[in-house]
């Protein structure tokens, strides 16, 4: 059995136009709350001792995991048609502990499986390397390899996506329960549910675009795509210099605002179909989804 993603997708999009406020002034909000606190924070006159830096940063990821899972909570209020507002996305910090610890678990398991399985997949690639003088099967492997590798950690992430609409129904349950039962979910339906994320890869392929734009203009604007120069070493640094300056990287930003204001609800609701879609199928084929 399969879900409908066209169905699933209208009805994201018919629920979506139904939100007051508008799903882009959410979604202004939440880039507000997430990369334009980011972009205050590099603003601060404050000493950057690698200290202060790893604090920020490990500071400025526990916030923007719980405004993640605010988030979340509007995508799924708005296709169950509960009517949210702005507040929705400050209701993660009511469970932010949860949240943590659920965020923490699931990077645990899939460090862990993921490791286990690259060490799996590299002993065919140690005894093709150690048996091939060739560099065009070196470089095959290599890339086969890579690929591998991609596609094992996608489906390990995606044993745990409906983790946070688990949590968020119910919270009482625990962060654990949700891990636990987010995989017995996904168990068979993956490939659907990767199927519907990359059915918005065009939108990703125009933010692509218009940021790569900005970096290519302010590339040239320095001399760097000169024939003569690419390739060097201080092409290389002076491009990383480029790149990682404030204009750039602000420019690079914005530019893809427009987008991400209807890609970001877009994809999100359409995963909360996707989870109620679950729900319905488990509760025809059988009893409710297994305690922990």
């Amino acid at each position: 059995m399969e879900i409908d993603r066209k169905e699933l997708k209208r009805q994201a999009r018919e629920r979506m136009g139904l939100t007051d406020p508008k799903f882009w002034v959410v979604a202004l909000a939440y880039l507000a709350m997430t990369t334009g606190v980011s972009w205050l924070l590099s603003l601060i006159p404050i000493p950057r001792t690698q200290t202060t830096v790893i604090f920020l940063q490990l500071l400025l990821a526990l916030y923007t995991t719980v405004v993640q899972f605010g988030l979340c909570l509007w995508a799924l209020w708005t296709y169950r048609q509960m009517d949210p507002g702005l507040n929705s996305l400050m209701q993660g910090f009511s469970v932010a502990g949860r949240v943590v610890v659920m965020e923490l678990g699931i990077f645990v398991r899939t460090m862990g499986w993921y490791f286990l399985g690259a060490t799996v997949m590299g002993i065919p690639m140690v005894i093709v390397v150690s048996a091939s003088n060739s560099y065009g099967a070196l470089a095959a492997a290599t890339v086969l390899f890579t690929l591998a590798l991609i596609a094992l950690l996608t489906a390990i992430s995606l044993r745990y996506a409906l983790a946070p609409y688990l949590l968020a129904d119910r919270p009482d349950d625990g962060p654990a329960a949700a891990i636990y039962r987010s995989v017995t979910m996904m168990r068979g339906w993956k490939w659907e549910l990767f199927k519907l994320n990359f059915s918005f890869i065009g939108y990703e392929l125009i933010n692509l675009i218009l940021s790569g734009g900005v970096m290519v203009f302010f590339m040239s604007q320095a001399g760097l795509l000169d024939p003569a120069v690419v390739g060097t070493m201080e092409w290389a640094n002076q491009g990383m210099a480029v790149l990682y300056s404030v204009p750039v990287v602000i420019l690079s930003t914005l530019v893809t605002i427009p987008v991400s204001l209807w890609l970001l609800p877009y994809r999100m609701v359409a995963q909360a179909g996707f989870y109620d879609a679950r729900l319905a199928l488990m509760s025809q084929a059988g009893p409710e989804i297994p305690p922990v």
